[in-house]
């Protein structure tokens, strides 16, 4: 059987390497291509097919990311998706699968490992790339955990996070909440450690891709 397959990235590139991984054994056709979340949303109304591959990151404010994937999800909840990404921040993987995609792969990875990950989706199995469970720490063979997501903070993290995504320092939040320098970096640090966030800058990255 050869699969029918709806691509969506901004960049041609892009598309024209993921077209020829699929073409290489016969596996899938794509039959529509789209270049940002209207596009496809278009496509996925008017063209049947039997699998999604879409980037995460397509130039449409508010609409792109987690939002779109809802919005596929909720249209469309048995259409297997697969998301390629630059992103490599483990909360967003996290977060990525939370909203029902069953293959998450990093853009830098094998193209060897598209083929390989349209089959598992298809079969309604979870496909994480080499490189995304490396990052997420999920070994080989076993299943993603649930925790490590935006579900697992306190709402005064959430709070903090936002606030220090927001350019304010520790001492700012502190200043500005009325609590303790200490409360509010061991909160922070708290939110880091439950979403395994090693930088700052994985919570302006993990906070603006929110769109809270």
């Amino acid at each position: 059987m050869v699969y029918r397959v709806i691509l969506a990235d901004d960049h041609p590139v892009v598309l024209k390497g993921l077209s020829l991984a699929l073409a290489k054994d016969g596996l899938a056709t794509v039959v529509a291509e789209a270049q940002s979340p209207d596009e496809l949303l278009e496509l996925l109304a008017t063209t049947p097919c039997d699998a999604l591959i879409t980037d995460f990151s397509m130039p449409a404010p508010g609409r792109d990311g987690l939002a779109l994937l809802r919005e596929v999800r909720r249209a469309y909840p048995a259409l297997p998706v697969m998301v390629i990404t630059t992103l490599a921040n483990p909360a967003l993987y996290r977060e990525i699968i939370g909203t029902g995609v069953l293959g998450l792969i990093g853009k830098s990875a094998d193209t060897r490992e598209i083929p390989e990950a349209l089959v598992e989706i298809l079969s309604n199995h979870v496909y994480l790339g080499a490189s995304v469970r490396e990052l997420i720490g999920a070994p080989p063979g076993e299943p993603l955990g649930k925790s490590g997501t935006l579900a697992d903070l306190s709402p005064r993290e959430l709070k903090i996070l936002r606030l220090f995504a927001a350019g304010n320092s520790v001492t700012d939040i502190a200043r500005a909440t009325g609590r303790g320098l200490s409360t509010i970096s061991q909160q922070k640090s708290n939110a880091m450690r439950k979403l395994r966030l090693e930088t700052d800058a994985e919570i302006f990255e993990y906070i603006e891709r929110l769109q809270l």
